[in-house]
């Protein structure tokens, strides 16, 4: 009886994280629109369950999961978003493994946002065999079209002067040629998103559950200096008259823009807890910088400084510490 009583908590917590998984997975399939959100828990969902119960166990109650997941998108006959589902769970796994290598966090970020932006290479390709259009094309005509109608409803519409339809005019075709170009770069935002906020996340909860977590707190992450290079590069490819390498060079640009403000966010936090800031303050800071873009600049410029000026000491402490 003793023995059967320590074993159901276990029993316990095994079934609620199938189920929570198998909901996290599903739930979307059945009303997109509104609950189209929690697939950016998916590859939390995967890192978290196999840190806590360890490859072994984990990969098998990940496994049960999909399986009811997919029965159900089999049902809802929308098994293309179970495969687009299944793509995130991958870069969860992904990055479970770097983790389990003990990669610093830039290389572990960077093995998943790959993992991820290459499952979404093959999975628009599959989608546009057959099809005159590829997927990426149709993605980029709908957005397309979405800007016309927008410019048609402005210009039909009585309550806007005249000078201020000049200006929406101006900015709308402005888009129409702009958002083509830097298309690779949004979708790759939302994965560096995505990977970011589940290495910060799973982090933070093997941390507070466990006592140990695969990197140290998000505060003390830095990034390999040798990376400026890269910006540098990357600058000089955008300022060429020349395509394709500057639509590389801008997309790349972008993407390492939003990487560095990872950076700028890591040193805010770092000294929001050095100087012991109310919670109720820093999070309304938090807000305030991430969705301003002046301050979403000042992360990007403090990112890019720590190169040179080393804010939190991090390389100045690990010089100091005995080899």
């Amino acid at each position: 009886m003793a023995s059967q009583g320590n074993q159901q908590p276990e029993i316990g917590r095994i079934v609620r994280t199938i189920l929570l998984s198998s909901l996290v997975i599903v739930l979307p399939g059945l009303q997109w629109s509104f609950l189209g959100w929690l697939h950016i828990f998916l590859p939390l969902v995967t890192f978290y369950t196999l840190s806590s119960f360890g490859g072994y166990t984990g990969k098998r109650l990940l496994i049960i999961s999909v399986a009811i997941s997919l029965v159900v998108y089999l049902l809802l006959r929308n098994f293309d978003l179970f495969v687009f589902s299944f793509a995130l769970l991958l870069s969860g796994y992904v990055l479970f493994n770097s983790a389990e290598c003990h990669d610093p966090p830039a290389l572990s970020g960077l093995k998943s946002a790959l993992a991820l932006a290459g499952s979404w290479v093959v999975i628009f390709t599959v989608l546009s065999l057959g099809s005159e259009v590829s997927a990426y094309g149709q993605l980029v005509s709908s957005l397309d079209d979405g800007i016309s109608e927008a410019l048609e409803y402005y210009r039909h519409s009585g309550d806007i002067s005249a000078d201020t339809l000049v200006v929406l005019e101006a900015t709308l075709y402005r888009m129409k040629v702009i958002v083509p170009l830097v298309m690779p770069s949004i979708l790759g935002s939302f994965i560096l998103m995505i990977t970011w906020f589940t290495m910060v996340l799973g982090n933070m909860l093997l941390l507070k559950t466990s006592g140990h977590a695969p990197w140290v707190r998000y505060r003390y992450w830095q990034l390999p200096d040798k990376i400026i290079w890269v910006v540098i590069g990357t600058g000089l490819l955008a300022l060429l008259p020349i395509q394709p390498f500057r639509a590389i060079g801008i997309n790349c640009l972008v993407l390492l823009s939003i990487v560095y403000c990872f950076q700028g966010m890591s040193i805010a936090v770092f000294f929001m807890n050095k100087w012991n800031v109310p919670l109720l303050l820093r999070s309304f800071f938090y807000v305030m910088i991430v969705f301003q873009s002046f301050g979403t600049l000042i992360l990007l410029v403090f990112g890019i400084a720590d190169i040179w000026f080393d804010f939190r000491k991090l390389k100045q402490d690990a010089l100091n510490q005995p080899k």
